[in-house]
């Protein structure tokens, strides 16, 4: 028996093909179930309300609708979703098997890196492969985490990020630093996430800090420890908004306080310069929600910049992607974490992967978001409890939108194309 003929008779052959061709039996079961099913429409959403999310809905000809979400999405995003319709060299989405999720990616972004690909084009490319892989799990009456290999029962660790934008009881972190922490330890959260330095960078633009601007970021850090110790690790958030000197030395001064990561310090332009930041401190480094496609982390896994691959699902190329990112940063031994700090499908999306990648360090949540704003959209927004989100145990992404929603006055529908 040769090689070929082995791969396809044995489901060990299926398991080893895997990683990048992911659940090909169950690909093939869903394709013979539905074989003609098409690509009718594609329409975008936008809420007024909510002006920095967009949804592509992807409708077919036996009714099944899948959607998937961006952020933010303007004009220029918009644009690119016709132009993926309508465009002689991608062939169009219209006609097209939904189910047909890796040639629609490939082909979407091959046109698209061949004329110099961005972060609109990007960032509509994952929209559509959520919207497909939502489809995937309703052909097939599976949830996604089980389409992926995941497991319902395997805890899915969040940290909270906080801002200054992002409440929980009008509190304000410079104000009310020691009521957040508490809050977050009974409920069961283990970590937080927040940005004790963005205020410096604004005002010096990330050219320097001084000791003093040093000393004063750090009392947000010492707060926290005073009030609930290790109860609550602590990750600080940088918006790559330094140079490489200054990031050294807060690096080296943050050392004492046994921080759990540090996220994104510079721009991802240059991992060299991220290679010498590394070597500089022994706090873990995340890079980067900012990069798109395993070919653009490739670089971080082997110049070796840093120790926690993190990506956002609406950035990055999609479901697909992510999934192929962290099996990449698996090989390295790379732990992964999902950055969520966008809109509400990104939030179903993450947890389904999340629950099937075998390199999980945290996924990011946003209490404000899953607890309060999700409920404008869904009846079924994944809420934590004591530390740890659960997947919507439902065929594709699992989501139930609330009665009426896309008939709202604010709900803008708008058909891109239509068979």
């Amino acid at each position: 028996m040769n090689r070929r003929k082995f791969i396809q008779k044995t489901s060990a052959g299926a398991l080893g093909l895997w990683g990048f061709n992911m659940l090909t039996p169950l690909r093939a079961k869903a394709m013979a179930t539905a074989p003609n099913l098409t690509i009718t429409k594609v329409e975008t959403v936008s809420f007024s309300n909510f002006s920095y999310i967009k949804w592509v809905r992807l409708h077919t000809n036996e009714g099944i609708i899948g959607t998937g979400e961006t952020y933010p999405f303007h004009a220029a995003a918009s644009s690119v979703s016709k132009d993926l319709e309508w465009n002689s060299w991608l062939g169009g989405l219209l006609g097209t098997n939904p189910l047909e999720i890796e040639q629609t990616w490939e082909r979407t972004y091959r046109h698209n890196a061949f004329n110099v690909t961005g972060g609109a084009e990007m960032r509509a490319l994952s929209a559509i492969n959520i919207a497909q892989w939502d489809i995937m799990g309703q052909v097939c009456k599976m949830p996604l985490y089980q389409l992926l290999g995941g497991s319902y029962t395997k805890p899915v660790r969040v940290y909270n990020t906080y801002t200054n934008g992002m409440k929980i009881n009008d509190w304000t972190l410079e104000k009310d630093m020691e009521k957040i922490a508490r809050f977050l330890v009974d409920q069961g959260i283990k970590a937080i996430k927040f940005c004790p330095f963005d205020k410096v960078a604004a005002q010096n633009n990330g050219e320097y800090i001084s000791k003093n601007e040093l000393d004063q970021s750090l009392e947000w850090i010492r707060r926290v420890r005073d009030t609930v110790g290790y109860d609550l690790e602590i990750g600080c958030e940088f918006h790559s908004m330094w140079n490489l000197p200054s990031a050294v030395r807060i690096a080296n001064a943050l050392e004492p306080y046994d921080v759990l990561f540090l996220e994104d310090m510079l721009l991802q332009d240059n991992i060299q310069a991220y290679v010498t930041l590394n070597s500089e401190t022994n706090i873990p480094l995340v890079i980067s929600e900012r990069l798109a496609t395993r070919f653009g982390f490739r670089e971080m896994f082997e110049a070796k910049a840093g120790e926690i691959a993190m990506y956002d699902l609406t950035w990055c190329g999609g479901i697909s992607e992510g999934k192929k990112i962290s099996d990449m940063a698996n090989t390295y031994y790379v732990p992964t974490m999902l950055h969520t700090a966008g809109g509400p499908i990104l939030w179903y999306a993450s947890t389904h992967l999340a629950a099937a990648v075998t390199n999980l360090f945290y996924v990011e949540s946003v209490y404000p978001n899953w607890h309060d704003r999700d409920s404008f959209f869904f009846d079924n927004s994944p809420q934590v409890k004591n530390g740890i989100v659960l997947p919507p145990d439902l065929p594709g992404l699992g989501l139930q939108f609330k009665k009426g929603l896309f008939e709202q006055k604010d709900v803008i529908v708008e058909t891109i194309a239509e068979k």
